[in-house]
């Protein structure tokens, strides 16, 4: 990795030492996550984080990096492509209660993916503070600093999506690293 990263950091003219250093960094942790299992029961205190296929365009690091800086430890990490089928049960709890439902469904299998499993202290609430009002507009008005505000693009491109309710974070986890991954 450390050479395909120096020769693209050279021929793009990036600060070499950061670049690489960056990547470096996110390797260690894309293979800690994946040497890691997730293992986490429906009951315990979790987050599930979904960073949404728009983000994959040049955002993916800077909000890893976001996240790890605010303390919340990422314990997995996986890409996934999810169809139709599995994108419509998943969310389906949103079904005829937010308008945006179909378009949530269409943009979770436009592409890959990344799914977390994050801990923290009380990191249902906590994380979800962190992403801010689901809709990036609101978030740039009231919470400025938080990922959605920062890397949003409107209700259904909003960077992450993340566990609503405590009672619900083992739940995402386990769908995603037990059941789909399974």
């Amino acid at each position: 990795m450390k050479e395909v990263v120096t020769e693209n950091a050279l021929r793009h003219d990036w600060n070499r030492e950061a670049s690489v250093a960056r990547h470096q960094e996110w390797d260690l942790l894309a293979t800690a996550a994946a040497d890691s299992e997730s293992c986490v029961d429906p009951g315990q205190d979790a987050a599930w984080g979904g960073l949404v296929s728009h983000c994959r365009k040049g955002l993916t690091g800077k909000i890893l990096n976001s996240i790890s800086e605010a303390g919340f430890k990422i314990s997995a990490l996986e890409m996934f492509n999810v169809d139709p089928a599995n994108a419509e049960e998943f969310y389906e709890v949103y079904k005829g209660v937010v308008t945006e439902y179909p378009s949530m469904v269409t943009e979770l299998c436009s592409g890959p993916c990344m799914v977390l499993e994050i801990h923290g202290t009380d990191v249902s609430k906590s994380f979800r503070e962190f992403c801010g009002p689901s809709d990036p507009e609101i978030a740039r008005h009231l919470r400025p600093n938080t990922l959605r505000a920062l890397y949003g693009k409107d209700k259904v491109k909003n960077a992450v999506h993340c566990t609503d309710l405590p009672e619900d974070g083992g739940l995402e986890v386990q769908y995603f690293f037990k059941i789909l991954d399974g």
